[in-house]
């Protein structure tokens, strides 16, 4: 019997092994541009050991017990900003190497990720383009400090390695909401007294402190960060508000939103212990409650805007504890445009149509909700309320000036879409009667 359980004992030393146990292979590789870092994502079929050593043009990672396959070998020229290039090799003593060919005088950040729902185990490298950012942050708060308009901060969902919600059809929430933002972003800066910015405007990932950060650099009136709902019930539909709740969540489907949503940062690959809270307890004490409040108004009026064009899944604005609406001093709501996991919903996703709808909807709701800031009749200018029928031409016929002077000052790129009840920057002469319209 103990000669039966010393071979036993060493045949599960042998077959546990991690020589023995199948090596760590390596599953692709992946990067994604952002305008203050590139970072390169490289797939492991399981946690791995490596050593890093790094020269001035040069990061060379040695994966340690991998296997590399064929498609992966060699050299991949990349030429993006802080990416030169990618080598891979692999040696008979079973061990990977990536070298990344980088510019001088850049830093890599180098990171695991442990596997996660349907991520694998990941080696992350961060390159980040330090004059890139400062030369943003410096664009940001020029606009906090030259503030004469309204400015409007626009977070589309997800990004890069974090692709939201998939839907049946293959459509991902990331692509769509960033789609949605952006119409909404130049339908609002066609608007006189209004600007409105991206917290992202490509496909990468940006961390839930980022984006407040980038917020609050802008100065912003409003954060509106933008999502598509799913569910694992297909026929759930339609679209809701939510802000942030400093207790209990209003409803147990808001209380899992906020979870899934919270998770952003872990699927998106933020380094570990990056995540944390994103404002003071007390800060947030001192102002929650006046702002929570603002943010539910705002909420309500969307909800308005938005039963026009799609149904609406709560009639009132839900609460819960969002970390990317964790700020104390800005107005933010998250809306859910509509169930990518619903066919029917999908489908309007697909269509620009709807996008569309969806952006003028919410951009009725913010200038109802902010109004344009006062302007200094020094510049000689006076707000016009557009009214049926008017023209670009008619306009400036009543103030006696020309259509070019209106473009220009208002900045229109399409001056054949002029929406009714939008204000126009209009030479302050007093304009002609004759048409027995009043003056604005």
């Amino acid at each position: 019997m103990p000669r039966k359980v010393n071979w036993l004992f060493f045949l599960l030393v042998f077959v546990l092994s991690p020589k023995v146990w199948a090596q760590n292979e390596i599953l692709n590789i992946r990067y994604w541009v952002a305008p203050d870092h590139t970072r390169l994502v490289i797939d492991t079929s399981r946690e791995s050991l490596f050593q890093i050593e790094k020269t001035a043009r040069h990061v060379a990672i040695k994966i340690e017990n991998a296997s590399l396959p064929p498609h992966l070998w060699g050299l991949q020229v990349f030429n993006k900003p802080g990416l030169d290039a990618v080598f891979l090799t692999a040696s008979e003593t079973s061990e990977v190497l990536v070298e990344l060919t980088i510019p001088p005088m850049l830093e890599a950040h180098i990171f695991k990720l442990k596997r996660f729902r349907d991520k694998p185990d990941r080696i992350v490298v961060d390159i980040a383009l330090a004059d890139a950012e400062l030369q943003q942050r410096k664009s940001r708060e020029e606009t906090r400090l030259k503030k004469t308009d309204r400015v409007i901060v626009i977070d589309p969902g997800h990004g890069g390695d974090d692709p939201g919600a998939v839907g049946k059809e293959g459509l991902y929430e990331k692509n769509v909401v960033l789609d949605i933002s952006r119409k909404l972003r130049d339908i609002l800066n066609q608007k006189p007294g209004y600007r409105a910015f991206l917290t992202r405007d490509g496909d990468y990932y940006v961390p839930f402190k980022k984006r407040l950060t980038i917020a609050r650099e802008y100065g912003a009136d409003l954060f509106l960060s933008v999502h598509a709902d799913a569910s694992t019930n297909r026929s759930a539909r339609g679209s809701s508000v939510y802000c942030l709740s400093s207790g209990a969540a209003s409803s147990e489907a808001a209380r899992i939103l906020a979870r899934n949503e919270n998770l952003a940062d872990i699927i998106g690959g933020v380094p570990s212990g990056d995540e944390g809270e994103v404002s003071d307890p007390i800060v947030l004490d001192m102002f929650q409650n006046h702002v929570i409040n603002q943010s539910r108004s705002f909420g309500r009026s969307l909800l308005k805007e938005l039963a026009a064009v799609n149904k609406l899944k709560f009639k009132d604005v839900q609460g819960a504890p969002f970390y990317v609406l964790r700020l104390p001093e800005i107005p933010s709501v998250l809306l859910e445009t509509a169930f990518i996991s619903n066919p029917q919903e999908e489908s309007l996703l697909r269509k620009e149509s709807f996008k569309r709808r969806l952006g003028i909807a919410m951009a009725k709701a913010i200038m109802q909700f902010l109004p344009p800031l006062e302007r200094s009749d020094a510049e000689g200018t006076i707000f016009h309320t557009i009214r049926r029928g008017e023209t670009l031409y008619s306009i400036a016929r009543k103030y006696r000036t020309m259509p070019a002077v209106i473009k220009e000052l208002n900045h229109l790129q399409r001056p054949d879409l002029l929406y009714v009840g939008s204000r126009l920057v209009v030479p302050s002469k007093k304009p002609l009667r004759h048409d027995n319209a009043r003056s604005d």
